[in-house]
């Protein structure tokens, strides 16, 4: 089976239609956030601005809305933001076949 990775996670044809339908739920952006804060919950902001090849204010953005919707969270630590993933938002990729880091 072809596979590749979305977010440090293994992807393969079997879950391409819950990618797909993570990305219609939340918009294709922020569904790359969800899925590379799931995938190293030590990345910065930073990280994933280098890793998604966007601005910060587009990462502030997105994180900020799945921050309010309860998927994520985040913490400061000196001039680093990291963000987690919730119960919440490890329960919307297992329902997407994505699974989840425990």
């Amino acid at each position: 089976m072809e596979q590749g990775v979305c977010g440090g996670y293994r992807t393969s044809r079997s879950n391409a239609a819950g990618r797909q339908a993570l990305a219609a739920l939340l918009g294709s952006t922020r569904a790359q956030v969800l899925l590379h804060v799931a995938a190293d919950p030590a990345a910065t902001a930073t990280d994933l601005v280098h890793r998604l090849g966007v601005s910060a204010a587009t990462v502030s953005h997105h994180a900020s809305v799945l921050r309010r919707s309860g998927l994520i969270t985040t913490r400061r630590t000196g001039g680093s933001v990291r963000h987690a993933l919730t119960p919440l938002g490890c329960g919307v990729l297992d329902a997407h076949g994505m699974g989840c880091p425990r």
